[in-house]
């Protein structure tokens, strides 16, 4: 144990971007108009800026004084640092893996499971879309709840392990680089709700600037990471928004987001990014996270 914890979660911000921008830097443009490795290191500034700035807090003030500046880094510059990647996502590895995911769907599945949604009622759409579109807010009330009922001590953990899991998942962007079935495959109508779809639908093409990001999935692996929060610190809210997660889940996959093998792989890439966590806050002297009980 050390007498300060150290800055888990600064590090783990300081390496995904030292990663990335080398990546960046070593990857050909290949004479691809949206490759702009200068714009890809521009945003990227300001979030290390700050990641540094919360490293000085912690290390040099204490963990207390760094809590909230590690909330806020997380809440923006996660978005910041996804749609950056739009600048050197696919030349990384151009192969279409999103074909490959295809073959996997039909040989496990015998059909394309994005296609499953093709005649859900409206008031289905409705309420998957909905569900689908409260996926970041979901991550925000989450830790919030754990730390409303089991404490600052949590709440740094449960920050850490939303972090760690956001950017491992970037990662696997940059290794499998894969568009959604929406843009692949045909499909003989438009889903269609009743109040808000077509807006949302809308809304998230118009700013989802970054359109590799299918494997894997990051609404699963945060859901999932979500739920494993929840167990652990406030368990009461689990049952409470176990059923809105898994409708999240499953409507990555009907509203034509997310092939099957990103669901699973996204599921089953959780629980070991939690493990890994835990063990770097641990290895870190960071204090436990006792449960309160219900």
């Amino acid at each position: 144990m050390v007498d300060r914890p150290r800055p888990t979660s600064e590090r783990v911000w300081l390496c995904y971007l030292a990663c990335v921008s080398l990546v960046a830097l070593l990857t050909p443009g290949q004479g691809a108009h949206a490759h702009n490795v200068c714009m890809f290191l521009c945003v990227q500034l300001p979030v290390f800026v700050v990641a540094l700035f919360s490293y000085w807090l912690a290390s040099r003030r204490s963990p207390d004084a760094a809590r909230w500046v590690r909330a806020g880094l997380a809440l923006v510059g996660l978005p910041i640092v996804f749609s950056a990647l739009c600048w050197v996502l696919p030349n990384v590895h151009p192969e279409p893996y999103e074909f490959v995911w295809l073959e996997i769907d039909r040989w496990l599945f015998g059909t394309d499971l994005a296609r499953l949604g093709d005649n859900m009622p409206a008031w289905l759409v409705e309420v998957l879309q909905l569900n689908y579109a409260s996926f970041y807010g979901m991550c925000v009330v989450s830790a919030l709840l754990v730390r409303w009922h089991t404490g600052p001590h949590a709440f740094d953990r449960a920050v850490l392990m939303i972090v760690g899991t956001f950017l491992s998942s970037y990662l696997g962007y940059l290794l499998w680089p894969t568009i959604a079935p929406q843009l692949v495959l045909e499909h003989a109508t438009e889903l269609r709700g009743l109040w808000f779809t077509a807006w949302i639908r809308e809304s998230i093409e118009t700013l989802e600037v970054n359109l590799w990001d299918c494997f894997p999935s990051g609404h699963t692996m945060l859901t999932v990471t979500n739920l494993i929060m929840l167990w652990r610190w406030a368990r009461r809210w689990f049952w409470i928004l176990l059923v809105p997660s898994i409708a999240l889940i499953v409507s990555t996959v009907l509203l034509r987001y997310h092939w099957a093998s990103d669901v699973v792989i996204g599921g089953f890439w959780a629980w070991p990014m939690a493990r890994a966590c835990d063990w770097l806050a641990d290895r870190d002297g960071w204090a436990r996270a006792e449960a309160t009980a219900d």
